[in-house]
């Protein structure tokens, strides 16, 4: 493989060395949905560093640093997937270095500084009795106007689908489906997740279904379900964000987590506690493991808590 292709198309080069050449620690070539994973966390990084102007070639520690902050939180120090970043990071840095494209490899103090945790920290989520107060501020109600009533369903389709924030931001209008009884949702593939139609738990229906009413009148162009601006523009993940903590605080709430990943582990730990199975739940996720709900799984160790939080929902 050439080296100008790293350049030109980063993306489809990293997928080629993957496959041709890239080994893990023990030497071994990477199993193809290790590969899959990388390749998604690299198109990330990727994307990261063509939205602030560099490249594989230029990039820094400062923009690894800035990456991580971007991530809303997930990446935190002392946390597994900030260490396997860097190590990706390092990896590729390393053979861009022997393909003469770079000088430095900026990951090196970055990994000096960080150690595999003994224990992963617990998923931030948000108990049955907190999780009915948030609820409370998705109901449908008249809005005083169209962007209040686009946060709110936003955060509405959060806690009630399990998306992601990269997945919220790239529905269509035609994705969201309000035309029967049960609202559900078309979730196209992204990265190792599969593509899906997840049924959309039932308190957020009504509000949803004023939205879209709302945002099929609107005299855009642009077909994204959840637009910025009055042009079309699609919603930003640092929004989202923002847009969580402002339901969160309207609910006198407060989490050690407060990204659009607070609410997709509160769908999860719900249904798990509704009785539905890890593979299940994993399939509502688009995950093809079985890893992150296991961990919420294991929030869920009280067989009281577990009938407590299935009947105040239920209510």
């Amino acid at each position: 493989m050439g080296t100008e292709i790293w350049l030109s198309d980063p993306e489809m080069a990293y997928v080629e060395w993957q496959r041709a050449e890239a080994t893990g620690a023990d030497r071994r070539a990477f199993s193809e949905q290790s590969i899959i994973q990388h390749s998604s966390m690299f198109s990330r990084f990727n994307r990261y560093l063509i939205a602030h102007r560099s490249s594989v070639a230029t990039f820094g520690a400062d923009h690894i640093d800035r990456f991580f902050a971007d991530l809303d939180g997930g990446c935190k120090s002392g946390t597994s997937t900030r260490l396997r970043y860097l190590k990706l990071i390092d990896r590729l840095a390393r053979h861009l270095i022997a393909q003469g494209l770079r000088t430095d490899n900026p990951t090196g103090e970055l990994l000096l500084k960080e150690r595999w945790p003994e224990k992963e920290p617990m998923p931030a989520f948000l108990n049955s009795s907190d999780e009915a107060r948030l609820r409370s501020t998705c109901a449908a109600r008249p809005f005083d106007s169209f962007k209040n009533l686009r946060n709110t369903a936003i955060v509405a389709l959060l806690l009630g689908s399990g998306l992601t924030a990269a997945e919220l931001r790239t529905l269509v209008t035609d994705d969201l489906d309000v035309s029967s009884s049960r609202v559900s949702v078309f979730v196209k593939k992204h990265g190792p997740r599969i593509a899906r139609r997840v049924p959309v738990d039932a308190f957020a229906a009504d509000v949803l279904r004023l939205y879209l009413d709302a945002r099929t009148k609107m005299p855009c162009q642009g077909k994204w379900l959840f637009v910025a601006t009055a042009s079309g523009g699609p919603m930003k993940t640092d929004r989202l964000g923002v847009y969580v903590r402002s339901a969160l605080r309207k609910a006198d709430l407060s989490a050690s987590d407060e990204s659009p990943r607070l609410l997709r582990n509160t769908f999860c730990r719900r249904h798990l506690a509704e009785g539905k199975s890890n593979e299940q739940v994993s399939g509502l996720l688009g995950l093809t493991s079985h890893r992150t709900v296991t961990r919420l799984r294991e929030t869920l160790s009280d067989v009281d808590e577990i009938g407590g939080t299935a009947a105040a929902l239920r209510q």
